[in-house]
């Protein structure tokens, strides 16, 4: 079982959109620095990319190769069909990853029996651990009744819990879950209440600019240490905010480069305001990953 800090990378890009991979195994090492416990890799929540099948292999092999065994390296192979699931686990197993990750897919599966299914025959043919995320927008497309269905299935480790509803995490820490299953937060906010609660790590955004913070987080929470949780979520409270304030693949893509972890290109990120600079610089530095 993963624990502790699941870094949701943005895949960094050339301006004309093509993966950059020079910067993608410069970021995976920083992260083995770091202490990260493991890394996502071509999410399809990072709006940025969009990657063909050859990418998507390069991505997930170039990447495997850099981790080196050091960090966990799992594949997000969502799709709303079986088959574009399963033509994206092909490519993660021949990368040879060592997990996939899967997001409730709305569409293409009209009711529960087929979610069912999708993630039966997914699980079944990956041979390797399936992590389920919940839809970023919606948290009832599984009931808990199938959820724990799904968790006696070999090979589905754990749930990514969105926060979508407040009523999700004590119902799911209430339930018995099979030896090894794993219950993860999927935003950086109120993640370290639930792993106070229970709850395993956190797979967020958020550690992409602040990876060895964040997983200081995971420990002190899953210690139960509530004076290092309220210092750490003090100091990473204004970088929260300066990298909502925009869209993440902006916000995250700028803090980036001003870090000199990724290369400029020849069109950065840019956001609305210059005072946004600012505020995301000082952010930066308050939480000291910017000098």
């Amino acid at each position: 079982m993963i624990k502790g800090s699941i870094v949701d990378l943005i895949t960094p890009t050339h301006s004309g959109g093509a993966p950059s991979y020079t910067d993608m195994e410069r970021l995976i090492e920083w992260h083995v620095e770091q202490g990260s416990s493991a890394i996502v890799i071509g999410s399809t929540m990072d709006s940025s990319a969009d990657l063909d099948g050859e990418e998507c292999y390069e991505l997930f092999r170039r990447t495997v190769w850099q981790a080196d065994g050091r960090i966990a390296v799992v594949a997000d192979i969502s799709a709303d069909t079986t088959k574009g699931a399963r033509a994206s686990l092909r490519t993660a197993y021949d990368a040879v990853v060592d997990a996939v990750l899967l997001t409730i897919p709305v569409a293409g599966c009209p009711d529960h029996d087929a979610l069912l299914k999708h993630f039966q025959t997914i699980a079944r043919a990956a041979k390797m651990p399936v992590y389920l995320r919940e839809h970023p927008e919606r948290s009832d497309l599984l009931p808990y009744a199938v959820i724990k269905q799904l968790a006696q299935i070999d090979g589905i480790n754990g749930l990514i819990e969105r926060g979508v509803n407040s009523e999700a995490p004590p119902a799911l820490l209430g339930l018995d879950w099979p030896d090894g299953f794993g219950l993860y937060a999927g935003a950086y906010r109120g993640a370290a209440k639930l792993m106070m609660e229970g709850f395993h790590g956190v797979v967020s955004v958020m550690a992409n600019v602040a990876p060895a913070q964040v997983q200081a987080l995971c420990t002190a929470a899953m210690n139960g240490d509530q004076d290092q949780v309220d210092a750490l979520e003090a100091v990473l409270k204004p970088l929260h905010e300066a990298l909502q304030a925009h869209p993440y693949d902006i916000t995250v893509q700028w803090a980036l480069i001003e870090m000199g972890l990724i290369d400029e290109g020849l069109r950065p990120p840019a956001l609305p305001q210059s005072a946004d600079y600012a505020t995301l610089r000082r952010a930066l530095r308050g939480a000291h990953v910017l000098l």
